[in-house]
């Protein structure tokens, strides 16, 4: 009889959205389709997040100068 493969899959952390209002609902189900679509975990996540505003900030300081 053929076996089936066992596939491991990755569990990743989700945020929850119930209960929150339609911004924040949409921020957090923007981030949990950018989890599942890259598998990044939180820790990479909050470096990407750090690294956009570090970015953003520089790019908001040189076109005010």
């Amino acid at each position: 009889m053929t076996r089936l493969a066992e596939l491991p899959l990755k569990r990743l952390p989700q945020f929850s959205t119930d209960g929150d209002p339609a911004p924040i609902r949409w921020h957090k189900i923007w981030i949990n389709t950018l989890i599942r679509r890259t598998g990044i975990g939180l820790y990479g996540l909050m470096w990407l997040s750090f690294a956009k505003g570090a970015l953003l900030t520089a790019l908001i300081g040189w076109l005010i100068r």
